[in-house]
């Protein structure tokens, strides 16, 4: 019996024994996939429990006996719950009733109904959950991106990437200027606001974008086709190739700040290796209070630089 698991993080695959000791449930008996968006959830899950795991930005195509899914508010947004939910009933022919579907709702019930009934009143309707919107920094014409359910600010620009992106672009003019030809790694680049606002500014750049979410990769890739903005896109979790190493001139993130900060160290990490000698760090972060004394681990000095109420954290790789 072949079993398809979607929307289950690494964590969720356990089940309590007796005197409450974890164990591997169940649902990974016999022939099971593991379908996840995030790299670094295929990695938990195939180190954890030795699963079959897959990431991608769809499901895969297979006659599946069984599929499981696993959502709720806690889990993902309301409108990649739907999206995946489609895609879940195209796989079954459009039948979601049928005993072949399970639906781990980790919420309320009337949530769950609701949920449910989008696809049960109308089980033809595919609805297209992709977004447009524009963008742009100071001295540029705005920039249309593409950005999909699932990836971070999905139908609008985050605010700490705009401030990023306007800080970077009219440094990196000067520099430019003095330099000539420019290579820079965009990490955890989402569907691409920063760097390719960064590249539209200040032309011919070399950009690499790198992100862990394979929806980020799909919607980055997109969009540097519908640009014509050349870039190198990577999913990855743990930075870039060593062949990468010490060949970079600017380094941007905008990492997330949960966790202590240990996502912003495998970023900082990064930088360091990435760049070459009198190359550029810059991150960007609310308040600098935290973030600062991490970048200044990995770096000798950083400097603040103010806008639209962010702190972008700028250092010189020595």
């Amino acid at each position: 019996m072949s079993r398809l698991l979607v929307g289950y993080n690494a964590a969720d695959l356990y089940e309590k024994g007796r005197r409450g000791a974890k164990r591997t449930s169940s649902l990974l008996d016999g022939d099971v996939t593991c379908h996840v968006l995030d790299i670094y959830q295929r990695h938990a899950i195939e180190r954890a429990h030795h699963a079959k795991a897959v990431c991608s930005p769809h499901l895969p195509e297979g006659d599946w006996d069984e599929i499981y899914f696993k959502t709720g508010p806690k889990h993902m947004s309301g409108e990649l719950s739907l999206d995946m939910l489609q895609e879940i009933a195209k796989l079954l022919g459009g039948d979601i009733k049928t005993p072949r579907f399970h639906l781990d709702f980790d919420g309320k019930e009337r949530d769950k109904n609701e949920l449910l009934a989008k696809i049960l009143d109308d089980p033809s309707r595919m609805r297209d959950f992709s977004c447009k919107w524009k963008a742009s920094v100071q001295g540029i014409s705005p920039i249309e991106l593409t950005s999909f359910p699932g990836c971070f600010c999905h139908r609008r620009p985050d605010d700490g990437g705009l401030a990023l992106a306007e800080v970077v672009s009219r440094e990196l003019k000067e520099v430019s200027n003095e330099k000539g030809h420019l290579r820079l790694l965009d990490m955890g680049c989402g569907c691409g606001l920063v760097g390719f606002l960064v590249a539209s500014a200040v032309k011919g750049i070399g950009l690499v974008m790198v992100d862990s979410h394979s929806r980020a990769v799909e919607a980055a890739t997109l969009n540097s086709k519908t640009l014509g903005i050349p870039a190198e896109v990577i999913l990855a979790d743990n930075g870039t190739p060593t062949r990468m190493d010490c060949s970079f001139d600017v380094f941007v993130g905008n990492p997330p700040y949960y966790s202590d900060y240990r996502i912003a160290e495998v970023f900082l990490d990064t930088a360091k290796r990435a760049l070459k000698k009198g190359g550029l760090c810059y991150t960007v972060v609310k308040n600098d209070a935290g973030l600062r004394p991490v970048q200044e681990r990995y770096f000798p000095s950083v400097e603040v630089i103010r806008r639209r109420g962010y702190c972008i954290l700028k250092s010189i790789m020595v």
